[in-house]
């Protein structure tokens, strides 16, 4: 029996970044999956990946054969095949916690949140690279953290974006900055309850030294409630003029206050827009500057980074109305922060997979700016009763995201903003946000050619 074969539990994107980092290291790994054997091949194939034993969940299998599971992220603690590896002696680990194990003595910035933390990893990530260009961004975005810290020395810096699923699973992982952009609720079902949420996220500072940092979202009532004594220093970033030890800003002037009083740059030099992103700017300044990153290099990428995307994406303008693709926006939270982004009225689209939360804040925040809300997927009912309930009328129930889009754009007039901001997951309908997104672009595009713009 082969004691150093691993079993590999999902194969999207974690399971191929893990499959091709294994096979690199010459070690034995077999597959399992929900998908059927054909479209478990499929995959392979067109990853390049060859000679892989592969089965699915229904299968019977010799769980004592492995040494190790690797799971995806996502794939609840209590499922049964977690749970007869886990009884059957195996080694349960996630993609984050395998690469942790061998990553060498690199240093490494974690970043989590229930909102802002990919806008802020690409910020620290490009400030690095600016800086010095050694940055190694991955983690909940990118290719998979095994493959992408497969040839990272000790000389590169690992920024790591970290979900909820993923920091729920690790065990000795620890970096040397942690940021917490925000925490409120979110993935609910997933978690059973708020505070499971609260604690997975509060694990990216568990396994923290004195030599660490945290940094902090002082305006986030959670974060103050929660993190009181901590082996690291913390630091905080607030939009306030609160001179706090960290980052604030005073008279519009953004001020770090670490090492020394240093003057950063004006808030509206900041290319991005909103209050949302002032405060991502914030934590992925401090982080940077904590990392050894020059001001100069930190300013360079303030004045030009125009965000990611599916984060408040500018799409572009059919007769004078502007579309935005905010398909990120998985939770009430970064939906609310979107809405709240546009002085000009909104016509929004929501709905998509349920998650658990109540989406009664969300529905007394379009009062005022929204003028209509189109909804769809698997909340739609649920999000219609909650508009009825709180006497907010202006909404349509549609089965696609293109009627949803169409209604939106028959209703808006010139200067207005059609806005996909979900508040839910997308796997209801579609494989992630991203392809969601997507969609949204192309069919937005469709409607550019239609009108010969």
């Amino acid at each position: 029996m082969n004691k150093e074969k691993i079993l590999i539990y999902g194969l999207g994107i974690s399971g191929i970044s893990a499959l091709k980092r294994l096979k690199s290291e010459n070690k034995t790994a077999d597959i399992i999956d929900r998908k059927t054997r054909e479209e478990l091949q499929s995959v392979l194939d067109e990853n390049g990946i060859s000679n892989i034993k592969t089965y699915n969940t229904g299968d019977n299998i010799d769980m004592k054969q492995y040494v190790m599971l690797i799971k995806s992220p996502g794939i609840p603690n209590e499922d049964p095949i977690i749970v007869f590896a886990r009884n059957s002696g195996v080694e349960i680990v996630n993609d984050v916690e395998y690469a942790y194990r061998n990553c060498g003595d690199s240093f490494l910035i974690g970043i989590t949140g229930t909102n802002g933390k990919t806008t802020t990893t690409t910020l620290i990530g490009e400030m690095i690279n600016q800086w010095k260009g050694n940055a190694v961004v991955t983690g909940n975005i990118g290719s998979g953290i095994m493959w992408d810290f497969k040839d990272m020395s000790d000389s590169d810096i690992g920024v790591v974006e970290l979900s909820s699923f993923q920091l729920d699973g690790i065990r000795d992982f620890r970096t040397n900055i942690s940021v917490i952009t925000n925490i409120s609720p979110d993935h609910i079902s997933w978690h059973k309850t708020y505070e499971n949420y609260i604690d997975a996220k509060l694990k990216i500072i568990s396994n923290q030294t004195e030599n660490d940092y945290c940094i902090i979202n002082y305006d986030n009532d959670v974060l103050q409630s929660e993190i009181k004594d901590t082996q690291c220093k913390k630091l905080y970033f607030t939009t306030t003029n609160r001179e706090i030890e960290g980052i604030y800003v005073n008279r519009n002037r953004i001020i770090l206050n670490v090492f020394k009083p240093e003057y950063v740059c004006n808030v509206n030099e900041i290319f991005m827009p909103g209050l949302h992103n002032l405060e991502n700017s914030l934590a992925a300044i401090l982080a940077a500057r904590i990392a050894g990153v020059d001001l100069e290099s930190i300013r360079k990428v303030l004045v030009s980074f125009r965000g990611v995307e599916h984060r408040l994406e500018y799409v572009t303008d059919v007769e004078g109305i502007s579309f935005y693709n905010d398909s990120k926006g998985t939770n009430t939270d970064a939906s609310i922060k979107a809405i709240n982004s546009f002085d000009p009225p909104v016509h929004i689209i929501l709905g998509g997979m349920d998650k658990g939360e109540d989406f009664g804040l969300l529905v007394d925040n379009l009062e005022g700016n929204v003028k209509t809300a189109s909804i769809f997927g698997e909340t739609k009912y649920k999000l219609a009763e909650t508009m009825k309930n709180n006497g907010f009328l202006d909404y349509e129930i549609f089965d696609t995201l293109r009627e949803c889009i169409m209604s939106s754009f028959n209703n808006a007039k010139e200067g207005e903003i059609v806005l996909l901001s979900p508040a839910c997951a997308s796997w209801d309908m579609y494989e992630n946000y991203m392809i969601r997104g997507r969609e949204f672009k192309n069919i937005v595009f469709d409607l550019v050619e239609k009108n010969g713009e």
